[in-house]
């Protein structure tokens, strides 16, 4: 278990050049529109941590048991969407939620979104790899692996609290669900086309008819908050 620094400085230059523009790191910029940074930050570690214990500790088990990575991909694009549709909520009552202690609630969240964009993941198969590689170093491609996440992600959501100090909170709740949606609709596409076996036809056809369901859910969640502000404003008045 002794650390070996040219099998850690490899998995991490490798891990962070794979993971810098990736989804989940676009993921954690979304969330940190919607969550307190210090939940988004406590969420993604809980999900690193145990994503490469897992990688580490079980690698190329876990990895050849196909079924887990089809029911996961299929769990994640629905689950993204859902996020998406909950980005929509009126700003007020978020911030009630934020400030009533549902803190757990909100790194549970985001734990649960950024594990299951991240399972299966090429920076997750790569940790498996090194893992396989060096199976007498597992803790210095743990410690290269979660660290290299950490940074990358951490540059995201830092790029998002900014973001949140220069762009409305509407726009950015907006945007956030935007970037759910779009990543549910990827990870649906990716999971058809690589997990289930379908032909690019009968993908496009399930993706589409998924995208045209979300679109109506935001409208008329929209629609729904739109009249709720109007009734509201007809009661103070």
């Amino acid at each position: 278990m002794n650390l070996d620094f040219g099998v850690l400085i490899t998995t991490f230059g490798m891990v962070l050049l794979m993971e810098m523009g990736d989804k989940t790191q676009l993921l954690v910029m979304a969330c940190a529109s919607k969550f307190k940074t210090r939940h988004v930050f406590a969420g993604i570690s809980i999900s690193i941590i145990i994503l490469n214990l897992l990688a580490v500790s079980l690698g190329a088990v876990i990895g050849g048991i196909k079924v887990i990575q089809d029911v996961v991909k299929a769990s994640a694009s629905l689950l993204f969407i859902i996020f998406g549709l909950l980005s929509l909520r009126k700003e007020e009552e978020e911030e009630a939620t934020c400030s009533t202690g549902t803190s757990a609630g909100a790194i549970i969240t985001v734990a649960l979104a950024f594990f299951l964009a991240e399972i299966g993941d090429k920076t997750q198969l790569s940790t498996f790899s090194f893992s396989a590689l060096y199976p007498e170093r597992p803790l210095s491609v743990f410690l290269g692996s979660t660290t290299a996440l950490l940074i990358a992600d951490c540059i995201g959501l830092a790029a998002g609290a900014v973001a949140l100090k220069y762009i409305p909170t509407r726009i950015m709740a907006l945007i956030s669900s935007f970037l759910f949606i779009l990543f549910g609709l990827v990870s649906e596409w990716s999971a058809l086309r690589s997990n289930f076996g379908m032909d690019e036809t009968q993908a496009k056809i399930i993706v589409g008819i998924t995208a045209i369901i979300a679109l109506l859910a935001a409208a008329v969640i929209l629609i729904f908050q739109k009249k709720h502000m109007k009734d509201s404003c007809n009661t103070a008045e």
